[in-house]
């Protein structure tokens, strides 16, 4: 590069190894020798330096065979991701995804593969042959097979995350905490592994064994939005929804009523039921909204100016707060479900126990671990006295010499011991 450049250059660079592809950071000092600017054209970063480095690999350990790049050029033509092959077809093909009508020069070989890829992309709903040998490409394709490429990445990491852990899953049940699905249930689950999804933005995942009977994979947003995840913790996971706040919805009204103003004095003279530490906590709200560009305004005084529109405001500003953590995270247990199961304390277990809905659980994967450490645990409980057994359940009470003792009692009966 400096030859390229003609200038030294001042860098550092690491090896990462915590992706399922071995990769290399380059970090480069925006300043070339003689002190100016490093300027680097966008061709030579998206090209040249690929060049370069396949130059410097073909002197190592020698060109390609012929064979070799047939062989990977094959395996492209199934593949459920964004290839080469694609990219040439988008080369082709016009304005509106059309295709000519026949092949570019080539040997029969690189038709053939053209002509297997499109069949593919037809069977992905990507591609549609119009008439005999005219064929025209989806707008949205390498974006589609790029997500492709990505859930085929997710499902490898699962698998091999759950074999390392020596957990045995069916592959059919492996499943993608996606936000954009609204539908999306609370899962309550065991973390067994996380990691980085994406170096760059600092995104990360877990992956959770769910009481479902199924392994989830779910992006938990940027390290410096979402909470540490120990491995092994018992976690609720709930999907951020993207709307005001029961806040924002007071600081409009008390601005409402006073010409678009709003302070904690003017909210606890709104309201004189209000505490302090409570209108205090609005003010948190609006200086995290103005830190990251929302248009409140802060006086010196300390009053705050509010702008007609403030709840599409705090809605756009959950929608950027959604964005980069997705996902809601509450741990409810550190303790493993053995360890739950003669605990000298209330667990998570009592508490699902108690609950008068408690989470469903299903007869597979975590779900049955779940079943099995209630059932452990509701006997030691029978044999501590802290619980009876009525028609073949366990009924628990707070003490045995008051069965109808309140779930406090309970608690506080287990912490005695």
């Amino acid at each position: 590069m400096e030859q390229d450049l003609g200038s030294t250059l001042d860098w550092a660079a690491v090896d990462h190894y915590n992706t399922g592809h071995p990769h290399t950071h380059i970090v480069l000092r925006g300043k070339d020798g003689r002190g100016r600017d490093l300027v680097i054209a966008r061709e030579y970063l998206s090209h040249g330096m690929r060049e370069r480095a396949a130059e410097i690999i073909s002197l190592d350990l020698g060109p390609r065979s012929d064979r070799e790049i047939q062989t990977r050029l094959r395996a492209e033509v199934e593949q459920e991701r964004f290839t080469s092959l694609d990219r040439h077809l988008l080369r082709e093909a016009d304005e509106q995804g059309l295709l000519r009508s026949r092949a570019t020069a080539g040997d029969a070989f690189h038709q053939t593969l053209r002509a297997g890829r499109l069949q593919k992309l037809r069977h992905l709903g990507l591609a549609q042959e119009i008439r005999s040998g005219q064929w025209k490409l989806a707008n949205d394709l390498e974006s589609v097979l790029r997500r492709l490429g990505e859930r085929g990445d997710i499902i490898k990491t699962l698998h091999h995350e759950l074999a390392r852990q020596g957990l045995a899953r069916s592959a059919s049940d492996y499943v993608i905490y996606q936000s954009a699905e609204n539908n999306a249930q609370r899962l309550v689950g065991r973390v067994v592994a996380r990691g980085l999804s994406d170096e760059l933005n600092d995104r990360r995942y877990v992956i959770v064994d769910g009481v479902d009977g199924r392994t989830h994979y779910v992006d938990i947003g940027q390290a410096g939005e979402a909470e540490p995840v120990p491995v092994g913790s018992i976690v609720a996971i709930e999907l951020r929804r993207a709307k005001p706040r029961a806040v924002d919805r007071t600081i409009a009204d008390i601005a409402a009523a006073h010409d678009g103003r709003y302070s904690v004095d003017l909210h606890v003279h709104h309201d004189p039921t209000a505490r302090q530490a409570f209108a205090e906590a609005h003010v948190r709200r609006l200086e995290a909204m103005r830190r990251s560009g929302v248009d409140v305004t802060r006086k010196k005084d300390g009053t705050w100016i509010i702008a007609p529109g403030h709840l599409e405001r705090a809605a756009a500003f959950e929608r950027a707060q959604a964005r980069r953590a997705p996902v809601a995270i509450e741990t409810l247990s550190t303790v493993s479900l053995e360890r739950q199961g003669v605990a000298g304390g209330a667990t998570w277990l009592d508490r699902e126990l108690l609950a008068d809905t408690p989470t469903i659980t299903r007869d597979a994967g975590f779900g049955r671990e779940v079943r099995e450490a209630l059932t452990r645990r509701r006997q030691w409980l029978i044999e501590q006295k802290l619980a009876r057994a009525e028609q073949e359940m366990a009924s628990i009470s707070g003490l045995v010499s008051h069965p109808t003792g309140s779930v406090m009692d309970f608690f506080d009966a287990i912490a005695r011991m």
